[in-house]
């Protein structure tokens, strides 16, 4: 869904309201969409380019206290303000819940702010599971350090002793134990994952679609993949091999939620005024991965992300922590947002250098 841009709101500067952390919304004297910046694009997921121009009244045709607003402030010509409002979301994209302020200009036209109240929490929840999983990640690094030298010196003592027996019967013990060994050792080499980031300049639609050909591969004939992406991002600077990685394991996650038919949805935009990693962007790289499945259980939800966590009987649990690592290398974040028949991870990269501290 995308809406075209006139221009901005007169008399109010357009580069304050560009930057502004609160969504801002203008309608012309015929009540249509004329303006947004782009914390109200990134709120609503509606975009500047192309598209209709729709009216105040059918923008937020499923929140009856938003239309009652925009009727009153149109026809009573007052300032409205609402309070705790559950905005339902363009494009089938959820609630928020909302502060709204409604104002009717000399010219007719119609200025609309609104205040995501699920921000400062989703900040400071953020916040906590991120400390959480950090805490997680460097336990489980530290003892997968401490596996791995004796388990290196287990196996070449295996290996001696498995030249010094003669017994055919004998030796298959020693057989299972290295193999064993070699088990474990790669369990330990995922866990600790790559020592380095290879980052170069790309465009995230390549990895995308490379995992894309992948998965498509591996999915059921009632399965079928969309992409949405958006062509003008510009290019992260990143590991290819671990992007792949990442979303590999999300998307699998996907295919294996959905089992035999469903829809993955691959989604690309870009993020405004959003805070990960400790620090504020004016700008950020946002890969959405969407399925209809039947969502996360509860249960899971908060140790989605530590090691050796599964929901599935055969998983190991390892492949949404390994994302998470890989991302947290990049100073990224991975969210979710889960409901049966509507299951969300969203990948935050930062963009060049618009982090502010």
């Amino acid at each position: 869904m995308s809406y075209p841009s006139a221009s901005a709101p007169p008399h109010v500067p357009r580069n304050l309201l560009e930057s502004a952390a609160t969504a801002v919304l203008w309608f012309d004297g015929e009540s249509r969409l004329g303006w947004l910046n782009p914390a109200a694009e990134d709120l609503l997921g509606i975009s500047l380019l192309g598209g209709r121009r729709p009216r105040a009244e059918d923008l937020f045709a499923e929140t009856e206290a938003m239309r009652q607003a925009v009727s009153r402030a149109i026809g009573e010509r007052e300032r409205v303000s609402l309070r705790d409002c559950q905005l339902t979301l363009p494009g089938n994209r959820g609630q928020q819940m909302v502060d709204a302020v409604f104002t009717r200009l000399e010219d007719d036209s119609l200025l609309m702010e609104l205040v995501s109240r699920e921000r400062p929490r989703r900040i400071m929840d953020e916040s906590l599971q991120q400390g959480r999983r950090d805490a997680a990640r460097q336990l489980v690094r530290g003892l997968a350090h401490e596996i791995r030298n004796p388990l290196g010196g287990m196996r070449g003592a295996v290996q001696l002793l498995a030249r010094r027996l003669k017994d055919p019967a004998l030796r298959r013990h020693t057989d299972i134990i290295l193999a064993e060994a070699d088990r474990l050792g790669a369990l330990v080499d995922r866990l600790l994952g790559p020592d380095r980031l290879n980052r170069r300049a790309l465009n995230t639609h390549e990895p995308l679609e490379h995992v894309h050909s992948l998965v498509e591969a591996e999915a059921a004939a009632g399965v079928r993949i969309e992409r949405l992406y958006d062509p003008s991002l510009p290019e992260v600077l990143a590991d290819r091999d671990q992007l792949v990685q990442v979303f590999l394991n999300i998307a699998r996650n996907a295919l294996q939620a959905i089992s035999e038919s469903g829809v993955i949805r691959f989604r690309t935009r870009a993020a405004r005024q959003v805070t990960f990693a400790g620090r504020r962007h004016r700008l950020a790289l946002c890969v959405q991965i969407e399925d209809d499945g039947p969502g996360i259980p509860p249960e899971l939800r908060d140790s989605l992300f530590y090691p050796l966590v599964s929901g599935r009987k055969d998983g190991d649990g390892l492949g949404l922590a390994i994302a998470n690592e890989l991302i947290a290398r990049h100073r990224g974040l991975i969210e979710v947002d889960s409901r049966p028949g509507a299951t969300c991870f969203s990948i935050y990269l930062p963009l060049g250098g618009n982090g502010d501290e």
